[in-house]
């Protein structure tokens, strides 16, 4: 197996899990009290198609659990608003009332679209929020376990082109120019959902936290009497059989992406749920990607990126614009 990697300077049955918090045992011999009096909370919530998980020390239990509650309840407004699977969240609706006017957006729409298109430009396409009916033809192959044939995919890639949606700052305005468009944030939402999660938490007082969203993951300042946050990850083997690894972080994100756990095989070939929106298939080159950055958004979204573009692309074009974030990349010999 070849891993490689840029340095820089980021479950369950249902729900498959990139991430475990290694337990965390303390021994207070002369430790302060300030130290005694923080407890570990831990709670978690489906949403986006995923668990979220939150992990607090804090020495109010109510408390605690009142900036619990504000962070989810924060997941699930991003949820009505940035989910393509939901018919009346503005992502869906969007697109069919912005084609032939500009329209204000929310604040949160704006901040994950401004960040979209700057990743979308930096890569030439290689991330592109507007792949949306790429991903609506994907998840119904995926689902069928059928292949689309060319002439549909061709068809359907023609509607996806990230510079067919414009932005104007003045009054957070968006319009699409073409007709029959449609959005996905998959490859950011879920990132942006754990930074907003964290962000509350800190409003409410806490800064020693985790909170995880699928493969994205954030922590905050280390827990009592700790370096860091001990958090075991995923690394492939050269077989591409995935292997639990340890990494310590503080005030860091981390995202783990890859091809390994959905694809679709057509004459020979396994085609990733991650789809390349200039293409308009699914990777097909197998790996996992697994980045350090200083935010979920990032990583989230770097991860997505740099799966399409592949290990050497993805690497050289990280270093270029992204030279602050860690980058591995696992590719498993034929």
């Amino acid at each position: 197996m070849d891993h490689q990697k840029m340095t820089c300077r980021n479950w369950s049955t249902r729900y498959r899990q990139h991430f475990f918090v290694v337990a965390i045992l303390f021994v207070f011999f002369g430790n302060p009290p300030s130290l005694l009096a923080q407890s570990r909370f831990e709670f978690s919530h489906p949403q986006m198609g995923t668990l979220f998980q939150i992990i607090v020390f804090g020495k109010d239990s109510i408390l605690v659990k009142k900036a619990v509650n504000a962070a989810f309840a924060r997941i699930d407004s991003l949820n009505a608003h940035l989910s393509d699977y939901l018919e009346n969240s503005e992502i869906s609706r969007l697109p069919k009332i912005a084609t032939k006017k500009w329209i204000q957006v929310s604040s949160d729409m704006w901040n994950l679209l401004s960040a979209s298109q700057l990743i979308s430009q930096q890569s030439n396409g290689a991330f592109d929020i507007t792949i949306g009916p790429l991903s609506k033809l994907w998840r119904r192959a995926f689902r069928q376990q059928v292949f689309p044939n060319k002439d549909e995919i061709q068809s359907v890639k023609a509607k996806v082109n990230y510079p067919w949606l414009k932005m104007r700052q003045t009054g957070r305005q968006v319009r699409l120019t073409q007709p029959d468009m449609r959005l996905d944030a998959g490859g950011i939402a879920k990132g942006f959902a754990v930074d907003e999660a964290t962000s509350v938490l800190g409003q409410h007082g806490f800064e020693k936290t985790l909170v995880i969203g699928g493969g994205d993951l954030r922590v905050g300042a280390a827990p009592p009497g700790k370096s860091g946050w001990t958090i075991g990850t995923k690394t492939m083997s050269s077989t591409g059989e995935l292997k639990d690894t340890i990494i310590t972080l503080v005030n860091a994100a981390v995202s783990t992406s890859g091809d390994t756990y959905r694809y679709l095989e057509w004459q020979g070939e396994k085609y990733s749920h991650i789809i390349d929106p200039r293409t308009g298939l699914g990777i097909n080159h197998r790996g996992l990607t697994r980045i350090q950055a200083p935010t979920s958004t990032l990583a989230d979204v770097l991860a997505t990126t740099i799966n399409v573009l592949g290990p050497e692309k993805g690497l050289l074009w990280a270093k270029k614009h992204y030279p602050q974030c860690i980058v591995d990349f696992w590719i498993p010999k034929d």
